[in-house]
C-alpha cells in the first residue's frame, strides 16, 4: 500500500469538524465523508466512514484502502456526552500508529475555533467545556498541521490555496461558497456599541494601562494630556 496518504482531522468538540469534513471531502479523488455532502449535519458515529475503526484502530487492515490513493477522516476528541454515557476520547496517536503499520503515510491536521465560542458552544450541547481533553492529546500528535477557523470564513477558498496538507483541495468547487455562506459564528457573537478603547483609536492617545480591566485606574484629564505640538509624545 504504498503513496498512500490518510490525512486525519481532529480539534476539540465544536471546533469545526463537520465544516472542514465537508470541504475536505469535495475533492473527487478523496476517499472522505462523501455522504456529509448532501446533508447539513449527520452523526459521526453512525456516517463517517471510518467511525468504526476508530472504536478498534486495529480493524483498520479490513478497511479497503484499494478505493483510492487520498483518503481523510475526522474525529473530535471527546466524542458524546458524559450524561448520556456517550463520552469518550479516540486516541489519535493509536490510529495513526495502526495505519502507518499497513504502510500508510498519515498527516494530522488540527482545527481551531475562538476559545470563549468553543466554551460556550461545549457547555450548551456537552453541558461541561471538554476542550481540556483535547489539549492532554495534542502533546503526543507529531508535527500536526493548524487550520483556522476564523480565517477559512475569511477568506474562503483563497485560503484553502494555501494550504498543503498531503491530499488535493478542491478549492476552485462552486460548493466551497455554498457550505461557507453562513458563518456559524455569528451567533455567539453580539454588536458592541462601545468601548473603552475607542476614544484612544480616534484620537491616538495612547493607554498606559488595559481600559478592559475593571481594576484599571481612571485618569484624569491632567494625568494624560496629549501635546499635538511635541511631535506626538506625551506630556
Amino acid at each position: 500500500m504504498k503513496n498512500k496518504t490518510l490525512v486525519v482531522l481532529t480539534g476539540p468538540q465544536g471546533s469545526g469538524n463537520h465544516l472542514w469534513s465537508k470541504i475536505l471531502s469535495l475533492h473527487q479523488d478523496v476517499f472522505g465523508w462523501k455522504s456529509l455532502l448532501n446533508n447539513y449535519w449527520e452523526a459521526h458515529r453512525f456516517s463517517e466512514p471510518f467511525a468504526e475503526y476508530w472504536k478498534d484502530p486495529s480493524l483498520l487492515h479490513k478497511f479497503d484502502w484499494s478505493q483510492s490513493q487520498y483518503f481523510f477522516t475526522s474525529i473530535s476528541i471527546p466524542l458524546g456526552i458524559e450524561s448520556k454515557g456517550t463520552k469518550w476520547c479516540p486516541n489519535v496517536e493509536q490510529f495513526c500508529s495502526n495505519a502507518q503499520d499497513l504502510g500508510i503515510k498519515t498527516k494530522v491536521i488540527v482545527i481551531g475555533r475562538d476559545q470563549t465560542i468553543l466554551h460556550n458552544q461545549q457547555s450548551r450541547i456537552r453541558e461541561e467545556s471538554t476542550t481540556r481533553h483535547f489539549l492532554d492529546q495534542l502533546p503526543k500528535l507529531n508535527n500536526p498541521t493548524f487550520l483556522s477557523y476564523e480565517l477559512l470564513y475569511l477568506y474562503k477558498s483563497e485560503y484553502l490555496k494555501t494550504l498543503d496538507i498531503g491530499i488535493p483541495i478542491a478549492w476552485y468547487d462552486e460548493r466551497v461558497n455554498e457550505i461557507l455562506e453562513q458563518d456559524a459564528n455569528a451567533k455567539y457573537i453580539g454588536y458592541v456599541k462601545e468601548s473603552p478603547l475607542d476614544d484612544g483609536n480616534k484620537t491616538g492617545v495612547p493607554f498606559p494601562w488595559n481600559p478592559n480591566t475593571p481594576s484599571t485606574p481612571i485618569l484624569k484629564d491632567t494625568d494624560h494630556a496629549y501635546d499635538e505640538g511635541s511631535n506626538g509624545k506625551c506630556c
